[in-house]
């Protein structure tokens, strides 16, 4: 079977990304299907993929994965507006590709939620492929418990939402909440599975904690990590209060390590400076084929 895989935020283990889509492709590949990833130029992974100039993106295959790279970068980092731009003109170009491609089944992941763009547009223009959508976040759930308040952003997100539901053949959601969301909106006789997420057991095999391998640390320090995006929807303020609360009760054998990079990270890196709060550090990404050597080193995991 030929998948049409839309992904925005695509990328392997060789950048600092979540990888669920990519192991999803290659165990469908080892089944005999052929996967076409269409993704953006996700500033978090590696993909060095030729350009096409007749099409204007990025095409080659990565590890048996025919990947088309569209040339929208996206970060953490960017504006409300900035990022809300970048998705619907991904979600606008993945409409073209959607209508013109060859393909035995359509696949979508959010988020974001108009990733389900494309499945729409192929259903409503009665292609009539099967269109698979997965849900990692509820819309406009997350954005509202977020502070947002815009009564036509939510609006807009909460029809989107209920369209797709309705053009999808089954849903796919990651955790029993985001199961019962999508059964309360969707229609009664919608497929709906559970495929949480997993662990890579082969990278990350329980070992003897080895080096620290971070500065900042000591071998006597208990050490707390978390690996990740710094978000808004993170909400890693929590963990400075907890530096801040240790360094109150003179818990100095205590470390607070935060890896990654996101919107947040800055006011973070800013506010525990401020604060004096040197029991809390901080690193760059690191790639996830590299970040169980890492991770080793923690006492537990945040």
């Amino acid at each position: 079977m030929r998948i049409l895989y839309f992904h925005q935020h695509f990328t392997t283990p060789d950048g600092s990304g979540g990888t669920r889509s990519y192991e999803f492709a290659r165990a469908l590949i080892a089944r005999g299907h052929r996967v076409t990833m269409v993704c953006g130029r996700n500033t978090s992974g590696t993909l060095d993929l030729p350009w096409d100039p007749t099409r204007h993106w990025f095409r080659g295959p990565v590890e048996g994965i025919d990947v088309i790279a569209l040339p929208l970068t996206y970060s953490n980092r960017d504006s409300l507006t900035r990022r809300a731009g970048v998705f619907l003109r991904f979600a606008w170009r993945s409409i073209g590709i959607a209508l013109r491609h060859d393909y035995d089944l359509l696949f979508a992941t959010s988020t974001p939620l108009t990733a389900a763009i494309p499945g729409i547009a192929m259903k409503l223009a009665g292609r009539g492929k099967p269109f698979v959508f997965e849900v990692r976040d509820l819309w406009p759930e997350l954005p509202r418990a977020l502070g947002m308040k815009n009564p036509v952003l939510l609006g807009g997100m909460s029809a989107l939402e209920w369209l797709a539901y309705r053009c999808a053949d089954a849903c796919i959601g990651l955790s029993p909440g985001i199961v019962d969301g999508i059964k309360k909106r969707a229609p009664r006789e919608r497929r709906v599975n559970l495929v949480p997420n997993g662990c890579d057991l082969e990278l990350f095999t329980p070992t003897k904690r080895g080096p620290l391998g971070l500065p900042g640390l000591q071998p006597g320090d208990f050490v707390a990590g978390f690996t990740g995006a710094h978000g808004i929807a993170n909400g890693l303020d929590a963990v400075l209060n907890v530096a801040e609360e240790l360094k109150r009760r003179g818990r100095k054998d205590v470390k607070l390590v935060l890896i990654g990079d996101g919107k947040c990270k800055d006011a973070l890196v800013a506010r525990a400076q401020r604060e004096g709060l040197d029991n809390c550090l901080f690193f760059p990404p690191v790639k996830k084929t590299e970040i169980a050597r890492i991770t080793a080193s923690f006492d537990c995991g945040l």
